[in-house]
C-alpha cells in the first residue's frame, strides 16, 4: 500500500523542530533502513549547527527493525520477560531452515533454505498464505509446518512484530511516531504502527528545483571513471554532500573503489578518504578475519599452499613483528620444500628457521588432539576455536589499527553467534562447525564505521529518500533499469501481484523504479543521469525512464594519475658508458 495515503504529514521543517525539542517530546522517527537513519540523523546535525548551537540531545532515529527489536528488548527487562518467547538469531532462524529442508533429500540445501527464509519474512509482511500453487510451494508449505513444530516455544524476526502486538500497552511508547521517506508501507508494518495506539505521522524528503541532465559514454569503466573526477571537482568546489549511485555496486564494488581512490588520492597516501562505499564485503574477506579461519583450518586440515604462505607472513599472528625478516625468508623456501597441499606437522617441520613461529605451531598441534575426531556442542567449538586461536598468538603483537579492531570485535560476535547455536543444534564435529562459523563470516556483510564523508558511493535501492548537493547516477541502461520482476518461487505468485509486491511483476516493478527516479530527479540541485553505449562488442541504449531527457556532455576535469605525476617529475639520472659489451 502506498505510504502516508491515509497518515497525517508533517513537513521536513517542523519533524526537524519537533526533534529538536529534545527527549521531552518523546518523537521517534523510523526509516525504511539504517542508511536513511544516519542521512536524517546529519541532516538534523546540520540543522542545530545552523542555529549556532554547540550542545544538542540525540534524536531518536533509527530503522523500523531496530525500532521493534528495542521494544521486544524492553519487554525482556520488564515484567513481561516470562511471557516473551525468546527470539532466534539469524543464524539460528537459518538453521533450523537447513534442518528441514535438508530432511528432504533435496541437494542444494543452503540455497534452498536462504529462500525459504525470505520467502517466510514476505509471507509475513505481506499477509501471503503458503500453499497451493505449484510443486515449489507445496514443497515450501510442508517445509514451514515442520518449521513451525521446531520453533514453536520461539520466535523469529518474521513473526517478532505481530508477536509483540499484545504487549505494546505494557510497553513505554513514543507520545509520536514519524515513518520517515516510506514509499511503500507493507500490512503488517502499517498494522503495528496502528497497534502502537499513539500519535503516527508521516514525512518525506523535501522536493528541489534541480537541473537534471543526462550523458552517455562509451563503455561502463569510462562512465565510472567520469562520476569519479565529477565527485571530485564538486567536492574541491565546495560540495558538502554528494552521492554517486552504481547499480552493480555489489559485482564490481573492488572495482568502483580502485577508481575512487585512484582518482581522490592518485599518489595512493595514506591519508582518509573523502568517499564512502554503502555496501561492506563479507566479513571472510577481511585480513583478520581471514587469518583466524586459516589458523582453524590449519590445526585440523589441509590446506593450500597459498594459504599456508599468507598465514606464515600475516601480521596477525604471534611473533610477525620479531621474526618478519626470518619469516620473508621462510616463505621462498616453503615453496621448494612443500607441495601444493600443507598439512600442519609438513608446516612445523619446515619452520625451524623461525623458532617463535615453529613453538606456536607445536601448540597448534597440541590443541589437535582435542578436536581431531570429537564431537562438540557449538558453544564448546566456539571456546575451542578461541583457545586455538589464543594458542597461535593472535591477533600479533603490533597494535590494530581502527579498522583492524572493528573487524576483531565483529569476528567475536561471530563466535558469539556460533555458540548460540546450542539452542536448537545438536553436537558436530570440527568440519561441520567450522563450516558453519565460515558461512556465518560469508553471510556478515560488514564495513568499519568511519567518520562522515562527503562523497557516498550507494546501490540503486539505498539511495531512494537520501537527499544530495550533487548526485550522479550511473549505468541506467535499459537492461538495469527499471528493474526485471523477481517472485519468490516459494509462495503462490497470484498472492504476490495481489498483495502489491514490487518484485512480484513487471507493473509493480515499473511502478517502483519510476518514483525512486523521480525521486531522484528532486534529491539534489543537480542530477546527472548516464549511461554507456557499449557492453563489450554489444550496442546498449538508455533506459526508458530517462530517456526524454536532454543528452548533454558532461565536463569534467581530467586529474593526473601516479604515473602521470612520475613521469611529470622527470627526476632521472645519467650515466656515461664507454665500454661496449664483450
Amino acid at each position: 500500500m502506498n505510504a502516508g495515503a491515509d497518515l497525517p504529514t508533517l513537513k521536513k521543517s517542523e519533524l526537524l523542530e519537533r526533534l529538536a525539542q529534545g527527549r521531552s517530546a518523546a518523537v521517534t522517527v523510523v526509516t525504511p533502513n539504517k542508511r536513511l537513519s544516519q542521512a536524517l540523523m546529519l541532516e538534523f546535525d546540520a540543522f542545530q549547527i545552523g542555529k549556532g548551537l554547540s550542545v544538542w540531545e540525540a534524536p531518536d532515529i533509527l530503522p523500523f527493525g531496530a525500532f521493534v527489536l528495542r521494544l521486544y528488548e524492553d519487554g525482556l527487562y520488564a515484567d513481561l520477560s516470562a511471557e516473551l518467547p525468546m527470539l532466534l538469531t539469524p543464524a539460528q532462524e537459518e538453521e533450523v531452515w537447513k534442518e528441514v529442508v535438508g530432511g528432504s533429500g533435496l541437494l542444494a540445501v543452503e540455497g534452498a533454505a536462504a529462500k525459504c527464509r525470505d520467502a517466510w519474512n514476505i509471507a509475513n509482511l505481506w499477509r501471503i498464505r503458503p500453499g497451493a500453487g505449484n510443486q515449489d510451494t507445496e514443497a515450501f508449505a510442508r517445509w514451514l509446518t515442520h518449521y513451525k513444530n521446531k520453533t514453536e516455544n520461539d520466535l523469529d524476526t518474521p513473526r517478532l512484530p505481530d508477536a509483540l502486538q499484545r504487549f505494546l500497552p505494557e510497553l513505554k511508547r513514543p507520545k509520536l511516531v514519524v515513518a520517515y521517506a516510506f514509499d511503500i508501507l507493507p500490512p503488517q508494518t502499517k498494522e503495528f504502527l496502528d497497534a502502537l495506539a499513539t500519535e503516527i505521522a508521516f514525512c518525506r524528503p523535501d522536493s528541489r528545483s534541480a537541473t537534471v541532465s543526462r550523458a552517455a559514454f562509451d563503455s561502463a569503466k569510462h562512465e565510472i571513471e567520469a562520476a569519479a573526477r565529477w565527485a571530485r571537482a564538486r567536492l574541491e568546489a565546495g560540495g558538502k554532500r554528494i552521492g554517486v549511485v552504481v547499480p552493480s555496486l555489489h559485482e564490481d564494488r573492488k572495482e568502483v573503489a580502485r577508481v575512487f581512490s585512484r582518482v581522490m588520492r592518485p599518489g595512493g597516501e595514506k591519508a582518509a578518504m573523502p568517499f564512502n562505499i554503502s555496501i561492506g564485503i563479507p566479513l571472510e574477506r577481511y585480513p583478520v578475519v581471514a587469518l583466524a579461519l586459516s589458523v582453524l583450518r590449519v590445526s585440523q586440515e589441509e590446506i593450500p599452499f597459498e594459504e599456508a604462505s599468507r598465514l606464515v607472513r600475516s601480521p596477525f599472528i604471534g611473533g610477525a613483528e620479531t621474526e618478519l625478516g626470518a619469516r620473508m625468508r621462510l616463505e621462498p623456501r616453503l615453496r621448494e620444500k612443500l607441495g601444493a597441499s600443507v598439512v600442519l606437522p609438513k608446516l612445523i617441520a619446515a619452520a625451524g628457521q623461525t623458532p617463535l613461529l615453529r613453538a606456536l605451531l607445536d601448540k597448534l598441534y597440541a590443541l589437535r588432539e582435542t578436536g581431531l575426531f570429537s564431537q562438540k556442542t557449538p558453544a564448546e567449538w566456539a571456546r575451542h576455536f578461541s583457545s586455538v586461536l589464543e594458542a597461535a598468538g593472535f591477533p600479533g603483537e603490533r597494535a590494530l589499527d581502527s579498522d583492524e579492531f572493528q573487524t576483531q570485535a565483529k569476528w567475536h560476535e561471530a563466535l558469539g553467534e556460533l555458540s548460540r547455536l546450542d539452542r536448537i543444534s545438536k553436537e558436530m564435529s570440527f568440519s561441520q562447525a567450522f563450516q558453519t562459523l565460515r558461512k556465518i563470516c560469508v553471510d556478515t556483510l560488514f564495513q568499519p564505521e568511519t567518520p562522515d564523508t562527503p562523497i557516498q558511493v550507494l546501490g540503486l535501492l539505498e539511495s531512494a529518500g537520501v537527499e544530495f548537493d550533487h548526485l550522479w547516477v550511473t549505468g541506467l541502461t535499459d537492461e538495469a533499469w527499471p528493474l526485471k520482476s523477481a517472485p519468490n518461487p516459494f509462495l503462490p505468485l497470484a498472492q504476490q501481484r495481489k498483495a502489491g509486491i514490487p518484485e512480484a511483476s513487471a507493473e509493480t516493478s515499473l511502478a517502483l523504479d519510476r518514483r525512486i527516479t523521480d525521486g531522484w530527479k528532486q534529491a539534489a540541485s543537480e542530477v546527472v543521469f548516464s549511461h554507456f553505449a557499449k557492453d563489450e562488442d554489444r550496442d546498449v541504449l538508455a533506459s526508458p525512464l530517462i530517456a526524454d531527457l536532454p543528452h548533454t556532455t558532461i565536463e569534467v576535469p581530467a586529474f593526473p594519475r601516479l604515473r602521470d605525476l612520475i613521469f611529470a617529475s622527470r627526476k632521472r639520472q645519467t650515466l656515461e658508458d664507454r665500454v661496449a659489451p664483450a
